[in-house]
């Protein structure tokens, strides 16, 4: 009998720590506010002050895609040998030869650029937002 009031004890303490963590992480704002593709991975990022244009090599280039719901494509992601830490050369990509489709490396989207399906602008953005996995 009593090992039985200690097991209810556990359970009812085991549900009310789970509903105040449940709480908790219900109320706490979202800290990432920018997903982007990199080699086919799904990263998070924050976005961050712009800074001027700095020389191309110590930036990756990441693709802004023109449609609704479309996620970012970077170039390079940690883990890459020519990953910049996260310093950023903003490109919009408009589709002029198929619909807006969401990529998921630059690979495709550079293969798609020399096929003429869409068009990649100049710079239009500078910021530093290091990738952090999902």
């Amino acid at each position: 009998m009593h090992a039985m009031r200690g097991i209810v004890v556990a359970f009812v303490v085991a549900i009310l720590a789970g509903a105040f963590l449940a709480n908790v992480t219900a109320g706490a704002p979202p800290r990432a506010t920018i997903r982007v593709y990199a080699n086919d991975v799904v990263w998070a990022s924050f976005d961050a002050a712009d800074f001027k244009p700095a020389p191309a090599e110590s930036l990756d280039r990441i693709f802004m895609l023109v449609g609704e719901g479309l996620i970012p494509v970077a170039e390079a992601s940690p883990g890459d040998p020519e990953y910049n830490g996260g310093r950023w050369e903003v490109h919009m990509v408009r589709f002029v030869g198929m619909a807006p489709t969401q990529f998921t490396n630059d690979e495709d989207l550079w293969y798609h650029e020399s096929l003429g399906h869409l068009e990649i602008g100049e710079p239009v953005r500078y910021f530093e937002c290091p990738l952090l996995r999902v």
